[in-house]
């Protein structure tokens, strides 16, 4: 008899499951550590979670105080037995039923952790490379992704790999085998680390004017690098941009800039095709030139554009949350809010992107994008003339993207 389809997250037993439309897949932590899913009448069959399954543990937040509600509105209920509120609870307990050592390490990650459960599991001294160089570590535990021999490598051979000096690690993987490169990569926040960045990097290092660019930062986040391995966007930037996105906190999770600078100088160079590359000097430098060339640009581009209608936002949109689904509706909330999302169009049409008007608890303008972990995150979330929103506004997109999410 099929079961009910409904679903859900329980962990019990040790065991972490998630009931999909797809089918039931279960996550069983230390020691045994595995993960196996099945479908309707099937068996049980081994995979590898895409998915994060592992976050820093989040207690409830407190309710919003009273002279919040009064300027905001009424506060957002989450229902006890809410997708939300199950998948918490349930990921959190499997976050506890590790070694503290271990959900530590991994919780940093915003993707791939499963491969670095692996790692550690097979061999706990990994929990140190981890911590020295936690980019060098995430490449490792995904060898496969990298290390040209890998299709040749049993796990246990690749996991033998983590005996080695961090400048022959480097090299096994693919990137230049030199103290200089392990040292660059020891930079890079963990959070920052994924396949999609630290591929591309791992190129781009092979050029000296990216090495200089990124060893002489004292840290490196994946803003940082998204502008340093594009020739287009280093042209673009001078060190003391790259030092000012450096120290930008969001810049760890998403590079918002390095996407911001990439169409700047889209539009720049159509419409001044006869001049140079500029060089910015700091973030509200490629803003204003952002802003100075985006309303020729829009008149140029609303010629061809006017009936525009973008893909199907991957998201349903809510009474308060709503879905922008046309070039004219993305200029007019361009208009009202003051704001440059009017240049996001190819972005959009791309999949690369996705805008919501936000209307409660206050006005604002949403992009999401794809997370490292499969799922859809907030790219920006601006109030207008692209001001803070408050952490009410910000907590309520969360719960609504928390409600279409799979990851912890």
């Amino acid at each position: 008899m099929p079961r009910d389809h409904t679903p859900g997250f329980r962990f019990k037993d040790g065991k972490l499951y998630i009931f999909s439309e797809t089918g039931v897949y279960l996550l069983e932590g230390w020691p045994k550590l595995r993960a196996v899913w099945k479908a309707d009448g099937e068996s049980w069959n081994e995979f590898t979670p895409a998915f994060r399954v592992v976050r820093p543990y989040r207690p409830k937040k407190p309710k919003p105080s009273a002279q919040l509600e009064l300027n905001l509105g009424p506060t957002a209920t989450v229902s006890p037995d809410s997708l939300a509120e199950q998948r918490k609870r349930a990921f959190d307990a499997f976050r506890f039923s590790l070694p503290r050592a271990v959900a530590a390490r991994a919780e940093k990650f915003q993707s791939h952790q499963w491969a670095l459960l692996r790692l550690f599991h097979a061999r706990a001294e990994t929990l140190e490379l981890a911590e020295q160089n936690p980019a060098l570590c995430f490449a490792l535990a995904s060898f496969r992704a990298f290390a040209e021999a890998a299709p040749r490598m049993s796990f246990a051979q690749g996991v033998k790999m983590s005996e080695l000096r961090q400048r022959d690690i480097a090299g096994f993987l693919g990137f230049p085998a030199t103290d200089g490169a392990a040292r660059i990569l020891g930079k890079l926040a963990p959070e920052s680390a994924s396949v999609e960045l630290l591929q591309p990097l791992r190129a781009a290092l092979a050029q000296p004017e990216v090495t200089k660019a990124l060893a002489h930062l004292p840290r490196l986040n994946a803003g940082v690098v998204a502008i340093a391995i594009d020739p287009q966007t280093r042209a673009a930037s001078t060190p003391k941009l790259l030092t000012e996105v450096a120290a930008v906190p969001v810049e760890k999770y998403r590079a918002a800039i390095a996407g911001l600078i990439q169409g700047t100088l889209r539009m720049f160079f159509e419409v001044h095709p006869q001049r140079g590359t500029p060089q910015f000097q700091s973030i509200a430098r490629v803003r204003e030139v952002h802003d100075e060339v985006s309303v020729e640009f829009l008149r140029r581009e609303g010629l061809q554009h006017r009936e525009l209608r973008f893909p199907q936002p991957p998201l349903r949109g809510t009474a308060e949350i709503v879905p922008i689904r046309t070039w004219l509706d993305l200029v007019e909330e361009s208009r009202k809010q003051d704001n440059c999302v009017a240049t996001y169009a190819e972005r959009i049409q791309h999949r690369h992107i996705f805008i919501y008007r936000v209307l409660k608890p206050e006005r604002a303008t949403l992009s999401i994008v794809p997370g490292p972990d499969g799922d859809w995150q907030i790219g920006e979330l601006k109030a207008r003339g692209n001001t803070d929103v408050s952490q009410f506004t910000e907590r309520s997109v969360e719960r609504w993207l928390d409600d279409h999410a799979l990851s912890a």
